[in-house]
């Protein structure tokens, strides 16, 4: 029996979140969402319960992404044993002040032998948190194999149930780590269908746009055209 397409319903939306749509459909969906803010707002209702969208709203007031060195951690001894650079009370700590979301991502980190470490996370230890947004959190990790730190973004705990969120979260992993650029931040790994889901990007040292800002004021003239360089540069590239 052929249905309206003019509109979605809920039935249809929950359809396209549980992945119980076929390719067809799915295709008009995503196509349909494009342009239905009502649609839209639908779906962002059926995603997800009450508290899992007061988590969300907890993240979005969290402090932005800032890789600059993790309080309590010694960049300078970085280079030799990953074990003898962590302080013993350094992952209680960042335990204590995450956010009630980020805590749910680290409560589902598997046990590490290193007590100093706050978990595991594939085959990555978990050092600490970076930060947190809207749509998930990034950890700092060490990958043993390689001897070398990398930054994790793990999907948001009210997204990593969804089938639809798994999907768009692989297909822009997949997506930037098509792009080898200076200036695009490089994908080491994606694992879409790990729980929670998680990629893997090279730990870069600095700090956000935002608190380079907020601690030293506006930009100069050169500075803003430096980096509105850099980032035309890398979305011609993309």
């Amino acid at each position: 029996m052929k249905t309206n397409r003019s509109t979605c319903d809920e039935q249809r939306l929950a359809a396209f979140l549980d992945e119980r749509t076929t390719p067809d459909e799915q295709a008009w969906l995503e196509s349909h969402l494009e342009t239905c803010f009502a649609c839209r707002q639908r779906l962002h209702q059926a995603a997800g319960d009450r508290d899992s969208w007061e988590d969300a709203a907890r993240l979005l007031r969290d402090e932005p992404f800032d890789a600059e060195p993790l309080s309590g951690w010694s960049e300078s001894a970085e280079s030799d044993d990953v074990a003898g650079d962590v302080d013993s009370d350094w992952a209680t700590q960042h335990a204590a002040v995450a956010s009630d979301g980020t805590q749910r991502v680290l409560d589902a980190l598997a046990p590490t032998d290193d007590p100093r470490m706050l978990g595991r996370l594939g085959g990555y230890e978990i050092l600490g948190v970076i930060g947190a947004g809207g749509m998930g959190v990034v950890l700092k990790g060490f990958d043993a194999s390689l001897n070398r730190y990398v930054a994790i973004k793990v999907l948001a705990p009210h997204l990593a149930n969804h089938g639809a969120a798994r999907r768009r979260f692989s297909r822009e992993a997949q997506a930037a780590a098509a792009v080898v650029h200076p200036h695009v931040v490089a994908i080491h790994a994606v694992s879409a269908e790990a729980r929670p889901p998680f990629l893997v990007m090279p730990y870069l040292r600095g700090m956000s746009l935002q608190r380079r800002i907020d601690e030293h004021g506006p930009l100069s003239v050169a500075e803003v055209l430096r980096i509105g360089a850099q980032t035309a540069s890398g979305l011609a590239a993309a």
